[in-house]
């Protein structure tokens, strides 16, 4: 969700010791291992998106699925997974995420979206850099465990240099495919006798520190697991401030940026989309989170770039931020330009399934109601289980113009697969009926059973594999150690940071940062409490 925050300058320390006390190590080795998926249900795309299913094996040679057949010989060395009454299918795509939320969890589910804000501001003046670790390997972990193998964060955590190559590591070690939306931030310069943001919204290292990454190894490689991205709020800004921002990120070979896009946020205001147009920055690349409020014109903007929105149903129902754009009848071309995100796991699943199910749910109600209107009871709904499974694969893929690596299964794109059980109690008959719809209406995460990204497995009979950690050399870049990282660990270490936040964050302070946010905005104070 929509929120520009950092700590006091005060709490921003030097953090590499810390981090080489934490991780040490080799470098990252690439994988040429050999897979065989044998005998699965292989879910394929075809003409227009329709998905078929067919009986197979699939073979992956390194990072990359190198056949597709009815029977493949077992090459030697190569590992053979079983994937009789398997569901494999391609791994979901997921378009917008705070990935950096996972002690958070807990905070929201009963939460509106200035409460949301204020503690997410109050969490940025008091999450240490080392935090970020643990946090976006548990926000990524996560991800994996739910079948999710790629991941757009919209990388709100910035609060000073040190936070960006701890996120970055913990990225890194998940075994995610991620682009890391880095995002300016706003620096919270006092909070007495009043919350005050900085008044220099983008401080030099800001911009130094993207350079810096940009031009670090892996991230510099382009065949690299981990892509460097750019989120950007601050279109307050001159407009010559947000052409440099613009520039600058392009320069250094940024193919994606995402920014947050509710139009009745901020009273009064401009469609982004309408202002990216004017300052001729409204080009491919560009992903829109939420798109509440958005327009025809908006749409229209959007397919004529070949941008794309970023719908995430069950954050913007809950938080007013809605309706999901997705399968709007009243925006005629959106479902050509739309893909989905969770946006929030601290607020709610992190399931990507989970926002296939409520965006086509969605849709049907409000179908539904004009139907119940008119009198009118058609005998079957125009949006389709497919047509969700697809904003959640190979459209997410296409807004992170990645459509030609991931998204579907097909010789010579990346393995990034998920291999789901057809035989437990919530996906028995459908399965094997319509596995898409299985998928879409029926699986729970515990029918995830196996999952793969870049040819390695990361999850595996129900259960999450160790990781490796990783490390930020100033002079190497990120390095793979020979550390290895179980959940446990990162449980432990997330209630850990969890209960800290908890202990350092006073009611008072939360409804006196809701109030200036609102103020800011352009909103009146709450007269309720958080």
């Amino acid at each position: 969700m929509y929120c520009h925050s950092t700590p006091s300058s005060n709490n921003q320390h030097n953090h590499r010791s810390i981090m080489s006390s934490l991780l040490r190590g080799g470098t990252a080795v690439r994988n040429t291992a050999s897979k065989l998926l044998r005998g699965g249900t292989v879910l394929i795309h075809g003409e227009k998106d329709r998905v078929s299913s067919q009986l197979a094996d699939v073979l992956i040679e390194g990072d990359r699925i190198s056949k597709i057949d009815a029977s493949i010989p077992v090459p030697a060395g190569c590992q053979v997974i079983d994937c009789t009454d398997k569901i494999i299918s391609p791994g979901f795509v997921d378009t917008h995420r705070h990935v950096w939320q996972s002690p958070l969890k807990g905070f929201f589910g009963d939460t509106a979206l200035f409460p949301y804000l204020a503690i997410v501001i109050a969490a940025g003046m008091e999450l240490k850099a080392e935090d970020m670790f643990w946090a976006n390997l548990a926000g990524n972990m996560e991800s994996i465990d739910a079948g999710t193998t790629t991941t757009l964060d919209h990388a709100h955590m910035n609060w000073s240099k040190d936070h960006s190559w701890f996120a970055i590591a913990g990225t890194i070690s998940s075994g995610i495919r991620s682009i890391f939306g880095y995002t300016p931030v706003s620096i919270v310069a006092s909070t007495k006798p009043k919350i005050e943001f900085s008044s220099e919204p983008l401080p030099s290292w800001i911009m130094a520190t993207f350079e810096q990454i940009a031009t670090s190894q892996p991230l510099k490689d382009p065949d690299s697991r981990v892509q460097l991205g750019f989120g950007f709020d601050f279109y307050h800004l001159p407009k010559d401030v947000v052409l440099g921002v613009f520039q600058k990120v392009k320069s250094l070979g940024t193919r994606i940026i995402t920014s947050h896009f509710i139009q009745n946020f901020i009273k009064d205001s401009e469609s982004l989309p309408v202002l990216l147009k004017s300052y001729d920055l409204l080009h491919k690349g560009i992903v829109f989170s939420h798109g509440g409020g958005a327009t025809p014109e908006d749409v229209k903007l959007l397919n004529d770039a070949n941008c794309f929105f970023s719908a995430t149903p069950n954050t913007e129902l809950a938080m007013a931020v809605g309706p999901p754009v997705c399968f709007r009848k009243d925006l005629p071309g959106v479902d050509r330009v739309c893909s989905l995100g969770v946006d929030c796991h601290s607020a709610t699943s992190g399931s990507m399934v989970n926002e296939m199910r409520m965006a086509l749910q969605t849709a049907r109600g409000i179908e539904s109601e004009a139907h119940i209107r008119s009198g009118i009871w058609p005998r079957e709904v125009t949006d389709k289980t497919s047509h969700a499974f697809n904003l959640g694969t190979i459209q997410g893929a296409r807004a992170l113009r990645m459509e030609h690596e991931i998204g579907s299964i097909a010789v010579g794109k990346k393995a990034d697969l998920v291999i789901f059980d057809s035989l437990s109690p919530a996906m028995i008959g459908v399965a094997q009926r319509d596995p898409v719809m299985a998928i879409v209406l029926h699986s729970t995460i515990r029918d995830v059973n196996t999952v793969l990204v870049d040819g390695e497995v990361r999850k595996e009979n129900g259960q999450l594999c160790p990781v490796k950690g990783t490390e930020w050399n100033s002079k190497a870049g990120f390095l793979q150690t020979n550390q290895n990282i179980h959940w446990q660990e990162v449980a432990d270490r997330i209630l850990a940071i969890q209960r800290r936040l908890v202990s350092k964050t006073p009611g008072p302070l939360l409804f006196q940062i809701e109030d200036h946010v609102r103020e800011l905005f352009g909103h009146k104070p709450s007269s309720s409490k958080i």
